[in-house]
């Protein structure tokens, strides 16, 4: 008898182990980075003094590795989806590059979702965030709420994560953090307000939607995420923001980062209807030597941005 339990435990163990390889042999079919160097030929990094940071998007998904020291990153990725991300996708993924079993300093997961609400801080009230999101959101999809603090600005941002992916990420990496990209967005803002015009706009862009940015006067207008099909579609939202918030085309600063190129027909067009754009790159972008990447630094501007709001 005993020897028949020892031949059923060893053939489950055998069915489990199948059915993660096949999980995660799948992940891996979907998953085809769109640039990125994970597998290249840098020296491993000492985990314990690096921070993981997962960017997940409605059609992106990307993950970078920076040094806590030197805030030199170590390893990225960047996957344009054609579908919705999944809890299985994003799971096979964690698995597949063992980000579970590492005792990274940190990990963090940054939410770069449509669902969020900037509420002034002496307004916010904790009961009141489910009811916000879905009367602005809707209550479709079960979102598990949460809300980033920005006193310098004097606001909170609360936001949604589809209740399926937290789920996820809850049981396979715990101790992990969240917070909203534009939570981001706001405190590398605020670090810039002294050195900024009177009038200026962020647009960072990415597959299918880009998050804008609108300041006068060092005062957040609006930040909002906009969903695109053509330069059209871009140039229609952008200038209804001038007109709603009163900005002069003619002195007001553009900065665009992200997934866009001075050849591309959107870029062409930005310069034709506002008189000063400029491709955004940041300064404290740092790669391995001799692992810069053959993209345009001015893409990683909006990614890595988190690594030195947190």
């Amino acid at each position: 008898m005993w020897a028949n339990l020892q031949f059923c435990f060893r053939s489950i163990c055998k069915i489990k182990s199948w059915k993660l390889r096949i999980f995660v042999f799948m992940a891996n079919l979907l998953l085809k980075p769109t640039f990125g160097n994970a597998h290249g030929s840098h020296e491993a990094y000492e985990h314990k003094s690096s921070k993981l940071f997962i960017e997940l998007g409605q059609r992106h998904l990307a993950s970078f590795v920076v040094n806590s020291k030197t805030n030199q990153v170590l390893a990225y990725e960047f996957f344009q989806l054609n579908d919705k991300l999944t809890p299985s996708l994003l799971n096979g993924y964690i698995v597949d590059k063992n980000f579970s079993f590492n005792a990274f300093e940190a990990v963090f997961f940054v939410h770069n979702q449509k669902e969020f609400a900037l509420i002034p801080s002496d307004f916010h009230k904790n009961h009141l965030d489910k009811s916000i999101l879905e009367t602005i959101h809707g209550d479709l999809i079960p979102l598990q709420t949460l809300s980033d603090e920005l006193p310098q600005w004097e606001i909170v941002n609360i936001f949604g994560i589809e209740k399926s992916i937290y789920t996820s990420i809850l049981a396979i990496l715990p101790e992990a953090k969240h917070i909203h990209i534009n939570s981001i967005y706001l405190k590398s803002a605020f670090k810039q307000l002294v050195n900024m015009h009177d009038q200026w706009i962020k647009v960072y862009f990415y597959p299918s939607f880009f998050n804008v940015v609108v300041m006068k006067d060092a005062q957040l207008q609006i930040m909002q995420s906009f969903y695109y099909e053509t330069a059209d579609d871009v140039i229609y939202f952008l200038i209804n923001l001038t007109d709603q918030f009163l900005l002069d085309v003619t002195t007001l600063h553009m900065q665009v980062s992200g997934l866009i190129e001075e050849g591309f027909i959107t870029f062409k067009e930005l310069n034709k209807y506002f008189l000063n754009v400029s491709l955004e790159l940041n300064p404290e972008l740092h790669f391995v030597k001799g692992q810069e990447p053959h993209q345009p630094l001015h893409y990683f501007t909006p990614l890595f941005l988190s690594s030195q709001c947190v």
